[in-house]
């Protein structure tokens, strides 16, 4: 019996966008390369039911929310995180987050997998971790993708790929964070199946969704948790907009918004439609039904939305991370605007009812930019098999004895 090179992919919640990720290498894996490896797919930090990292995921999505509802939170933790650089890392993971850290190694163990794939910071050091300490017992490969747009210290520099998504965080990698060049690859963005392969027009999405047709339509939100500007922004527009307007609201995960929002849209005046939303797996069909897409710099969530065809507007950069995406599809690629005032938001989109020709640059810079054919989650698995190749040949040349 031959032995397919088992590839462990993680997901782990620190936001969603490390998951979208995720699902998109797994979804490139298992359709080229099903047949020759064993894609094993885990919450890395849910499966086995170990109440030391469920609460740390938990800790990690917490941190994520403070960085969307506390002003300079994140910049405060990325400052700390500069200041400090790898070893104040090493002695944080090694000292506060040891359990942690001393239990994933010890899923991954269990596990024993040929190579982990990772899309957050804290799985490469852990899987890195396992490495070293079963270094003469097993043999693994770590392949990190990082889903962000830079790519900021914490990140383990040892792991044996490092993937990037762009040039800027390649140049970052290797001349900032001392990465090894020959250790950095750089792919197109990661795109789930579903986006790629998605092509309604908007007013099939209009029409599936019950969203008036005739009106000029935007999306709010930020991100799964929705603790930023975007209930303030939302109810800003609600009470000032004089022009016909439809507004998709994005709750997320946060039902209590939900609930006040849901209220709120049955006494909204006559010229706004308020359309609020949970938090759901087809939200790209909500920004194709868009002509605007405002919300916070979150890389996954823009990333889709320009997918789509739908063009930006950025209000809110919470941390280096988000500058970084914002820096790269608003002001490099041109693919959106700023709106850091809720007033700025107002009038730009008022002159956008008021001619949407106004936004034909943005789509312009869109088709430019972003490709469907391009796929980064096969690149990733062409690196992925580049990694296994000899593996895969071996028990193929059994096959023929």
């Amino acid at each position: 019996m031959t032995q397919k090179p088992k590839v462990l992919i993680t997901y782990i919640e620190s936001g969603f966008g490390h998951i979208m990720s995720a699902q998109a290498i797994a979804d490139a894996l298992k359709s080229k390369y099903g047949d020759q490896m064993d894609v094993i797919e885990s919450n890395i930090m849910k499966d086995d039911q170990d109440e030391v990292l469920i609460k740390f995921e938990k800790f990690l999505i917490n941190q994520t929310k403070a960085t969307n509802k506390y002003w300079h939170y994140g910049d405060l933790i990325f400052a700390v995180m500069n200041l400090g650089k790898r070893p104040f890392m090493n002695l944080v993971h090694h000292v506060f987050f040891r359990k942690a850290v001393n239990e994933m190694v010890e899923v991954f163990y269990a596990r024993r997998p040929d190579v982990i794939i990772s899309t957050h910071y804290f799985i490469t050091f852990c899987a890195m971790e396992y490495k070293r300490r079963y270094k003469n017992e097993l043999s693994v490969t770590v392949i990190s993708y990082n889903p962000d747009n830079n790519v900021h210290i914490w990140w383990d520099r040892s792991c044996d790929v490092f993937i990037t998504n762009n040039s800027l965080a390649s140049t970052e990698a290797i001349r900032r964070r001392r990465f090894d060049y020959s250790h950095v690859r750089q792919v197109y963005f990661t795109v789930r199946k579903c986006i790629r392969e998605f092509n309604m027009t908007k007013a099939e999405c209009r029409e599936k969704y019950n969203i008036p047709q005739d009106k000029f339509c935007i999306m709010i939100a930020d991100g799964a948790y929705a603790l930023s500007k975007s209930k303030k922004y939302c109810k800003y527009l609600v009470n000032h907009v004089k022009q016909p307007l439809t507004i998709l609201f994005l709750a997320g995960k946060n039902d209590k918004l939900y609930d006040e929002f849901c209220k709120m849209a049955s006494n909204t005046r006559p010229n706004v439609t308020l359309i609020p939303l949970r938090f759901t797996e087809k939200i790209y069909e909500y920004y194709a039904a868009s002509d605007l897409f405002v919300t916070k710099a979150g890389p996954n969530s823009i990333l889709d939305s320009l997918f789509v065809g739908t063009p930006v507007m950025v209000d809110y950069c919470p941390h280096p991370i988000e500058r970084a995406t914002c820096k790269l599809f608003v002001k490099y690629y041109g693919c959106g605007v700023t709106a850091f005032h809720r007033r700025t938001a107002l009038k730009l989109i008022n002159n956008y009812v008021a001619d949407p020709t106004l936004l034909d640059g943005c789509r312009k810079a869109i088709a430019e930019h972003i490709d469907k054919n391009m796929n980064g989650g096969e690149q990733i698995a062409d690196i992925v098999y580049e990694q296994v190749k000899y593996k895969i040949e071996e028990e193929q040349a059994k096959t023929t004895y």
